[in-house]
């Protein structure tokens, strides 16, 4: 037989068939006289690799499950139901994305049922009372999560089945778990979200799988959760349920689990809620400065935009000339903006319900937007000057009712008629309710010069020249007077124009005050309140 392996005509792979014939021509025999011998039946091999009693049942049983499949459910009859037991072990809350309306969670998946075909007696394998096997080697139940969102193929991490010897398997695989959660916004950041998580079999019906909770425990087991930083837990409690559904006559089970979760709001109120109310109380600052303070245009630029930056770092670290535009409401207005962008980042695309606090925002911009109206209003109002007088009407109105009404009548008083009379004793403005400073009797100057010429006599040359240097002083001194009493009525004008400005400055400033403090006191009871 030598040398027919070595004949030259034979190739390599008829060589090697040739040599495994051989092998196994010698072997055979000694290996069935072996199993024949052995008491266990044990393979041939065994003196080379010594096998465990838990090895042996481990071969044992997964060749017989490979024999009958792990497709059908392991029961004696076609219409018995096999009893699953379910429940969530919750670990962590990954993320709950508002934009998408997502809920992504990291929990141990408990699964519970008996598998008649995996029993065996424990004295025959010396003491083996467990197994640990691999889920696609035996038969499992297909329970899967209704309302998932999400793209993966496979939600669970790979993990070993236990197999008690009396037939009972537990299953604890990990999982991450991303579903469908409708998000409400209404009283965004102090919300309060109820997300639902939908398991059942998937093919399954109740005739066939009855689905139960494990230990008659209807609620996350939360033993080893791991606190989130943003969401606290409310309650999470679950319910059974059987539905039939369009496509099938008969019920399903499902187990549906609740976890209602409230947003830790100390983050969002250091982010959102304190700039905005601070902001908006600061374009009251805008109603108290003079209107002809280059301050009222210019002030708070930097300090705002230098604010927001640092608000921008740290979200991202961790979710003057009369006649120009009002610098300090248009800087309020670009801060705003950032905090709508902030606001906008955290909430979903199209939500149902409008945030009422967006609504609290937006009207707020609409304050900030209307007081750069407003101000350009006071100061335009201000340098109106002597172009026309001040309605009687109006200044009836503002200077006698509303300035007595906002404790404004010292800086009124000097303009009212009534005031002149009562406040002679008191100083005056130049010009302003003051006496005239020239008399419009010229009588006693012409009276003194006709009796000093009825005593001399007209052929004097040197009076008659004084006499016409008195009258060109008496014409210089009568311009000069109407000059001053028109200098004095303009000045009173305008003086009666700023101080109009002022009484609307107090006006604008209690209308934004009172609007301020009623909008975020409806604000703060309607979000605790819900």
């Amino acid at each position: 037989m030598l040398e027919i392996l070595h004949t030259p005509l034979l190739t390599k792979s008829m060589k090697m068939m040739m040599y495994r014939a051989v092998f196994l021509l010698f072997t055979a025999p000694w290996c069935v006289g072996r199993m024949r011998h052995s008491r266990n039946q044990r393979s041939c091999y065994d003196d080379i690799v010594e096998l465990t009693e838990e090895d042996r049942l481990i071969h044992k049983k997964l060749k017989q499950y490979e024999y009958r499949g792990t497709l059908s459910r392991p029961v004696e009859k076609f219409t018995d139901i096999i009893k699953i037991e379910f429940g969530l072990q919750l670990i962590q809350i990954i993320d709950l994305d508002e934009k998408e309306q997502v809920l992504t969670l990291n929990v141990w998946v408990d699964h519970k049922w008996h598998d008649k075909y995996l029993t065996w007696n424990v004295s025959e394998y010396k003491g083996v009372t467990e197994l640990h096997l691999p889920p696609s080697k035996i038969w499992t139940p297909d329970i899967k999560l209704y309302n998932y969102a999400d793209k993966r193929i496979s939600e669970y991490r790979d993990a070993l089945s236990i197999v008690q010897h009396t037939g009972d398997i537990t299953w604890l695989p990990q999982a991450v778990f991303r579903s469908q959660c409708n998000i409400d916004v209404g009283t965004f950041p102090f919300d309060k979200q109820t997300c639902t998580l939908k398991f059942g079999s998937w093919t399954y019906n109740g005739n066939q799988l009855d689905l139960q909770f494990k230990s008659g425990q209807a609620n996350f087991t939360l033993a080893d959760y791991t606190e989130s930083n943003v969401w606290e837990i409310i309650e999470a409690p679950a319910v059974r349920h059987e539905m039939t559904y369009v496509c099938c006559d008969y019920p399903f089970i499902d187990l549906t689990f609740t976890l209602v979760i409230r947003r830790r709001a100390t983050f969002y109120a250091n982010i959102l809620i304190l700039p905005c109310v601070l902001l908006t109380s600061l374009t009251l600052v805008l109603f108290w400065i003079p209107p002809e303070s280059p301050a009222k245009m210019m002030l708070g630029m930097t300090l705002f935009m230098a604010f927001f930056i640092l608000l921008i770092l740290y979200s991202g670290n961790m979710t003057p000339t009369e006649g120009s535009i009002p610098v300090l409401g248009m800087s309020i207005f670009m801060a705003f903006f950032v905090l709508m962008l902030l606001f906008e980042a955290n909430l979903p695309p199209a939500a149902v319900r409008v945030p009422i606090l967006g609504t609290y925002y937006c009207l707020n911009m609409v304050l900030i937007t209307l007081s750069s109206f407003l101000n350009v209003f006071v100061v335009n109002m201000t340098f109106f000057g002597a172009r026309a007088p001040v309605p009687y009407a109006l200044k009836r109105i503002m200077f006698t009712w509303v300035a007595r009404m906002f404790c404004m009548e010292n800086l009124v008083l000097p303009f009212m008629n009534d005031g002149e009379m009562a406040c002679s004793s008191k100083p005056h403005f130049m010009g302003v309710n003051s006496e005239n400073k020239w008399s419009n009797d010229w009588r006693g100057s012409n009276e003194c010069l006709l009796t000093v010429q009825k005593d001399i006599t007209d052929n004097s040359s040197q009076l008659a020249q004084i006499h016409a240097k008195v009258a060109e002083i008496r014409n210089f001194l009568k311009l000069y007077k109407e000059r001053l009493e028109e200098k004095d009525r303009k000045e009173k004008v305008t003086r009666e124009w700023k101080a109009l400005a002022l009484v609307f400055d107090r006006i604008f400033f209690i209308i934004y005050l009172t609007t301020i403090v009623v909008s975020l006191s409806i604000v703060i009871v309607f979000i605790f309140s819900s």
